[in-house]
């Protein structure tokens, strides 16, 4: 009998692909529009971490939505680069993909076939998720999302969520997802068992939370559940 009865489902960059390439775009437009002559690597890095930071800061009463904090980070990043770009302009194309992404090789096959109890666990706001997944014609009958605990992975509240919407205890469920940070960290913190899909190829980082598997692709995954 498999060990794991139920499964926690990343989103974004596990089932969908990721927004890389806009936000790369996004960066190289404040690059070359900023006095200060950036590379737009720098512009990306800049980025992410104050967008990493708000999400680590924004729980409980500090909680504020995903859209929120995105719109916060490229305001504070424009500031930084001196750059007079409209953030909301800047973001619209954003916005539109996380409501109709595109799906990765595989999962719509695998999301037919699933036959355990799933959760979706992810850090979107629920409208987005709720629009992204009718574009895509699926259905969950459990979705959790930062919105609805006001708290983003890798903070336990999102995995305590989706464990008590499964009703099955820890040690029976698998969490999936792409993320070290997010899941694979956030899955560890939370003493569930993870399985890093790890599509692109990256090393493990040296100190890391370690998965207990690493798969490539959901596709993948369907063996470790079979």
């Amino acid at each position: 009998m498999n060990r794991y009865q139920g499964l926690l489902l990343d989103f974004y960059g596990t089932l969908v692909e990721e927004d890389t390439e806009i936000v790369a775009g996004i960066a190289r437009r404040v690059a070359a529009a900023s006095p200060r002559a950036p590379t737009a690597a720098a512009v990306g890095a800049e980025w992410s971490r104050e967008f990493a930071a708000l999400c680590e800061r924004a729980h409980g009463g500090r909680f504020a939505s995903q859209r929120a904090l995105e719109l916060a980070s490229l305001r504070a990043l424009l500031g930084r680069f001196e750059c007079a770009l409209d953030p909301e302009a800047l973001s619209a194309e954003l916005f539109a993909y996380w409501r109709a992404p595109r799906a990765l090789p595989g999962a719509a096959e695998f999301v037919r076939a699933l036959r355990m109890p799933v959760c979706l666990v992810s850090n979107i706001d629920a409208g987005d998720l709720a629009a992204a997944l009718a574009s895509l014609g699926w259905s969950f009958e459990r979705v959790v999302t930062s919105e609805g605990c006001r708290a983003y992975k890798p903070r336990t509240e999102p995995f305590e969520a989706a464990l008590a919407r499964l009703g099955l205890p820890r040690d029976a469920v698998l969490h999936a997802g792409d993320s070290l940070r997010s899941d694979v960290l956030g899955g560890a913190a939370a003493g569930i068992a993870v399985a890093w899909v790890n599509g692109r190829g990256r090393p493990l980082p040296a100190g890391s939370a370690r998965p207990e598997h690493v798969v490539q692709s959901v596709s993948a995954l369907a063996a470790v559940l079979a």
